[in-house]
């Protein structure tokens, strides 16, 4: 038990620096998991002692539903103005998830902390962090609160992203309130018309989370 809280406190620690920076997300995330998970682990300890949980239920591959999700609303993370802030409030409240319900399902399943078993506290952890924050993005941007807005501004720098498998993605990167290079992901064409520091005219939508959308981006003429 006091491993648990000790790394958790660790981890809480180490998230406090990394969230900030998109560019450590390789840290963060492995260290979301190992809160999310010793955080859950600490919870069925306290859970139902009585023994009566004799059943074994396999939930290590359950990880994957959410995954195809977040592979399918992903795209709706590179336009939400702030969506880096959001995927992150929405990871921590995805805790609340991954806790209540470990600590339910721990009241009629055996979860001793060994092999399989452990594999599948680690497993549920991922499905709330997977599936929390696809779905808040997806209902961001699936209703609107207010009438689409017109705001230019001006790109920062273009840049293309080839990736392993040798596909490409075009991206434009804009200052706004929430980050000096926000990305936002646009097609081939839009790239091959605009330059670096050129003006652009984004259609804005405010989701019912609060962040804004970008339904549209137009290139303008600066004079």
């Amino acid at each position: 038990m006091l491993k648990n809280i000790a790394t958790i406190l660790i981890s809480i620690l180490i998230l406090f620096f990394s969230v900030q920076e998109f560019g450590y997300m390789f840290i963060s995330l492995p260290v979301f998991v190992l809160l999310s998970y010793n955080l859950s682990n600490l919870i069925i300890k306290f859970g139902n002692k009585n023994g009566n949980k004799i059943k074994d239920k396999n939930f290590e591959w359950i990880f994957l539903i959410p995954l195809v999700i977040f592979l399918i609303l992903g795209r709706y993370f590179e336009n939400t103005i702030g969506g880096y802030e959001l995927f992150w409030k929405s990871a921590f409240a995805s805790l609340i998830f991954s806790g209540s319900t470990i600590y339910i399902l721990s009241f009629y399943y055996n979860f001793n902390n060994d092999g399989p078993k452990r594999n599948n506290i680690l497993s549920l952890s991922i499905f709330f962090l997977l599936l929390i924050p696809s779905l808040s993005i997806f209902i961001n941007y699936r209703f609107p609160i207010s009438n689409d807005k017109k705001e230019r501004i001006e790109i920062n720098k273009r840049y293309i992203n080839s990736g392993s498998k040798g596909g490409k993605s075009y991206e434009i990167f804009i200052k706004t309130k929430f980050d000096q290079n926000e990305r936002l992901s646009i097609d081939k064409e839009f790239y091959e018309k605009i330059s670096d520091n050129q003006l652009i005219e984004l259609t804005l939508a405010k989701g019912i989370l609060g962040y804004d959308y970008v339904d549209d981006i137009k290139a303008i003429n600066k004079y």
